[in-house]
């Protein structure tokens, strides 16, 4: 008995009980720190690349007053050089918040607390004071803006109260040492100090004061139950010392273990009657698609394989799932799972499966083979996407909730995932990012132990919330394209009523095309900006109208003298009123002075009683424009298809490049055009309707046709609808 308390070397039992003391705080330190760090950057890495996605759209605005200090020029070079270090320097800023996790808690209660010190920065910049003031001031914002969450957190922070502490300065969740690592990235930049205020002003506004939602998940965290036990262990260091012997460690670890399978066996839930009812109409599926490879399996014996045999084939399966055998990936999951199961060879005799073990592998394989037979996922995602199958179908053993609950964290992610992946252009930057944070999320579950149920929790939360953020982005982005579009549409119909006014004036009248075009296309401009300010200024609205009849009268012949007299009169007030006209739309003076010169020869001709010049007027061709230059659409079923889509339809725009998804959000009855926005909200495509007809009937454009149901309802609405 004495030998099992002394180890090799002679040392006594009390040793290695401080051994392990020792070796289980420094455990418990790293795994309180690794969650804190888990949470943090779920949240963090979210708002970081947010805003570096669209840091040179914003720096304009928090550039103010300073904006007028540079050129156009130095302007737009400045944009094109923070879009092309955006991804470094949000890498660069993500890299250096993460290091300070390991080196902030380095420093020891003895250490001086980290102070404010931006004279080891080296900013080489006249205005160097002003910008340590602007950082200052982002830094004491923050503080007293989150001052409860951050007294709150600070008790958790620390790995053991009373022995070792953290400065503010040194605590990598805390604003100061966020802001401070922020400064050291942007400072090697090639920036002035008013760009990198205006920069840091951006994170202020799309990062730092986002750190309150942040803060909070930390600390729901912190006042979860597991949470606080290991922060306990860590902070008594007597946690295995009051275990008086190794045999007495023992015993609590066989107790541990035996509790964790009771736990295990208590998570298998037993099928309810919403999944006995979905058996049922997966067995009339079956019949009324027999023969096919998802026929209920022959039954042997009455004997059934367990789950962990079941696991323990799919976890082969999916570990050499590229070296299958030609054809094998086809059948269904069932035959590949009882083939392996076959090969391991757990007992002499060849089992079975349990009904609702063959029933949930043949619906998870019927989900998977609508995701392979998707027209609208692209094929290279589609291929991460039926990475998911065998974890899912381990995940899903005996939690029968995963097929039926829509909650399920399962069934969610996988839902959310496929929603996010429809109608991705793999030439948009933002539909690749997208594409990025679903690999990762396939990859997170079939590389870090996907078979877990919780692992599938975590990344369904996490994703949901990132995919949440990206919706109300686009919506929010899709709102600004409706909202111009409004605009232009109001526009549109001014434009058209001042266009009648204008062909009304020129109805039945002989004129000179020189003047027709101009009263068409730059008196009508003029007409706009006045009828804009109508309200405020009606006199001026009636006094371009009268110069635009003027006009048409100074160029038509003077029935007699007396008419010929009163054109005299009425030509220096009208050439002052174009004149003014012309001023207020910043008429090109070249063209204006030409415009000028003709309309005096052919007034001078007119009063000299001579035939207008052949060359200042061509009626004829004016009225073939006016009358016979008319269009008819052909009507064929692509012009009615194009004419009566419904807005929010999908449609594939196809080129010799890449393939284009566009939603249509608008429909211009008085233009008679379309927009269309991509994924991300931005508009993609404006269209005429018969353009787009043609396109339909080219084979340039594919009206889809979507089933707006999750990928688990699809399957599961053509069982439940037989």
């Amino acid at each position: 008995m004495t030998s099992l308390f002394l180890n090799e070397d002679g040392n006594s039992a009390m040793d290695n009980r401080q051994q392990l003391n020792s070796g289980l705080s420094k455990a418990n330190k790293t795994d309180i720190l690794g969650k804190i760090k888990l949470v943090f950057f779920q949240h963090f890495e979210q708002v970081v690349d947010d805003c570096c996605s669209r840091i040179d759209l914003e720096v304009g605005v928090h550039l103010g007053k300073n904006r007028g200090k540079i050129s156009k020029e130095q302007y737009i070079k400045l944009l094109e050089y923070l879009h092309s270090v955006r991804k470094e320097l949000k890498k660069n800023y993500l890299l250096k918040v993460s290091e300070s996790f390991e080196l902030g808690y380095q420093i020891t209660a003895n250490s001086p607390a980290g102070k404010l010190d931006f004279s080891n920065l080296s900013l080489s910049s006249d205005d160097t004071v002003q910008e340590n003031q602007a950082v200052t001031q982002i830094i004491s914002q923050c503080q007293n803006l989150f001052y409860e969450e951050l007294a709150s957190l600070n008790k958790y922070i620390t790995v053991s109260p009373g022995k070792q502490t953290v400065a503010r300065s040194q605590n990598p969740i805390f604003p100061e040492k966020l802001i401070l690592t922020l400064v050291e990235v942007i400072k090697p930049l090639q920036l002035t100090s008013d760009s990198r205020i205006a920069l840091y002003k951006v994170f202020e506004a799309n990062v730092f004061m986002q750190l309150g939602f942040v803060y909070h998940e930390l600390i729901k965290l912190c006042n979860t139950t597991d949470f606080a036990l290991l922060k306990s262990a860590s902070e008594d260091a007597s946690f295995i010392a009051n275990v008086e012997s190794r045999r007495y460690a023992q015993s609590y670890l066989v107790g541990e273990i035996n509790e964790e399978v009771e736990s295990t066996q208590a998570s298998v839930e037993q099928p309810d009657e919403e999944f006995k009812l979905l058996q049922q109409k997966l067995e009339q599926w079956r019949m009324a698609n027999a023969p096919s490879a998802y026929d209920l399996m022959p039954v042997t014996l009455n004997i059934f394989y367990e789950h962990f045999e079941i696991k323990n084939a799919l976890q082969i399966l999916q570990q050499f799932n590229e070296d299958s055998e030609s054809g094998e990936k086809k059948l269904p999951l069932k035959w590949r799972v009882v083939k392996k199961l076959k090969e391991l060879g757990f007992r002499d005799k060849v089992n079975n499966l349990t009904q609702q073990d063959e029933d949930l592998l043949d619906l998870v394989a019927l989900i998977f083979d609508e995701i392979e037979r998707d027209e609208i996922l692209d094929s290279g995602l589609k291929t991460y996407f039926l990475k998911l199958e065998i974890p899912m179908a381990a995940a899903s053993l005996g939690r029968y909730s995963v097929i039926t609950h829509q909650d399920n964290p399962v069934r969610q992610l996988l839902d959310n995932l496929f929603s996010a992946g429809l109608f991705l252009t793999q030439t948009e930057y933002d539909d690749q990012l997208i594409q990025q944070r679903i690999e990762s999320s396939v990859t997170k579950i079939t590389k870090e132990s996907g078979f877990d149920f919780s692992v599938w929790c975590t990344e369904a939360s996490d994703f949901l919330s990132y995919i949440n953020k990206q919706n109300q982005r686009s919506q929010h982005i899709e709102a600004s394209v409706r909202e111009l579009l409004n605009h232009r549409q109001a526009l549109g119909a001014i434009r058209k009523d001042i266009s009648d006014v204008i062909e009304n004036s020129l109805k039945g009248k002989a004129l000179p095309q020189t003047i027709v075009n101009f009263l068409r296309n730059v008196w009508s401009e003029v007409l706009l900006a006045v009828y804009q300010c109508k309200d405020e200024q009606p006199e001026q609205w009636v006094k371009s109208i009268q110069a635009m009849d003027e006009l048409i009268i100074s160029v038509m012949p003077p029935v007699d003298e007396q008419a010929r007299k009163q054109l005299l009169k009425l030509l220096p007030g009208l050439i002052t009123e174009l004149r003014k006209g012309l001023k207020l739309i910043s008429y090109d003076k070249p063209t204006q002075a030409r415009f000028f010169k003709d309309l005096a020869v052919w007034h001078i001709i007119l009063m000299d009683k001579k035939e207008p010049r052949k060359t200042l007027s061509d009626v004829s061709e004016d009225k073939l424009v006016a009358e016979n230059e008319k269009i008819q659409s052909i009507a064929d079923s692509s012009s009615v298809q194009a004419q009566n889509l419904p807005e929010q339809s999908w449609v594939a725009f196809t080129s010799e490049s890449a393939r284009q998804w566009g939603k249509l959000i608008w429909k211009d009855d008085l233009m008679d055009s379309m927009v269309f926005v991509g994924k991300n909200g931005e508009k993609i495509v404006e269209i005429q309707t018969v353009e787009l007809a043609e396109k339909l009937r080219l084979g340039q454009a594919a009206i889809v046709k979507m089933d707006q149901k999750t990928i688990t309802e699809r399957v599961l609405s053509k069982l439940t609808g037989l």
